[in-house]
């Protein structure tokens, strides 16, 4: 069963290391998109698209479970660097 976080936790400023985009969504894309050249706006869309629907929901799920892995260590840490 999934766990879910029953209090809001606030993103700490200047703390990239707990952005959900930087912490699993966009490292991945950014190594798939390496030194790769696009024409259009639109082929990115497309590409970053069929990047995520190719995606199952396990990827989703672990990325959230680190995501929240992460607000429990800068909490215990009180919001010193987690890397």
């Amino acid at each position: 069963t999934v766990q879910y976080c029953t209090v809001w936790c606030t993103h700490p400023p200047h703390s990239p290391d707990l952005a959900p985009s930087e912490y699993f969504l966009f490292p991945d894309l950014k190594r798939m998109f390496a030194g790769k050249k696009f024409s259009s706006n639109e082929e990115v869309i497309s590409e970053t698209e069929t990047y995520f629907e190719a995606k199952d929901k396990s990827y989703y799920k672990n990325g959230i479970e680190k995501l929240e892995g992460g607000y429990h260590q800068c909490v215990t840490l009180e919001g010193n660097y987690v890397e």
